[in-house]
């Protein structure tokens, strides 16, 4: 058991530097009104990650904050940067819908994968929320 504490100890992973967080919808509207641009080739998804990298670093690097406990004094003026954004959406009904696609696909039941396949093409041109 110990050589594996001391191993994880001595090893960077991705899960030491991960954070997990909710957005709230207010976030997301302070970004459609004051950030997001219509005629950016960039896509909306892509310009609110890196509306939500920019709060972030400028937060994370703000010197105002009280000590965050650095073990070396010069940790303390280096910026930080973030290396990745990801989102996951509530996409579970869509997910659910490709499975029952897909079964009804291999057992060539092919009116009830039309069924499943218009419910599918519903979602995605009406709710603007699931599929980003």
């Amino acid at each position: 058991m110990n050589t594996y504490v001391d191993w994880d100890v001595k090893t960077i992973t991705a899960g030491d530097y991960s954070v997990e967080f909710d957005l709230e919808l207010k976030t997301y509207e302070k970004f459609q009104s004051t950030y997001f641009d219509v005629k950016n080739p960039m896509s909306e998804n892509a310009q609110f990650k890196l509306y939500i990298q920019n709060e972030l670093e400028s937060r994370i690097n703000d010197q105002s904050y009280p000590d965050r406990g650095y073990d070396d004094e010069s940790e303390k003026h280096k910026t930080k940067k973030i290396a990745q954004i990801t989102f996951a959406y509530e996409n579970g009904a869509m997910i659910e819908l490709l499975n029952s696609r897909g079964k009804f696909l291999q057992t060539e039941k092919w009116e009830k994968a039309a069924e499943v396949t218009k419910k599918i093409q519903d979602i995605i041109t009406t709710d603007d929320k699931t599929l980003q």
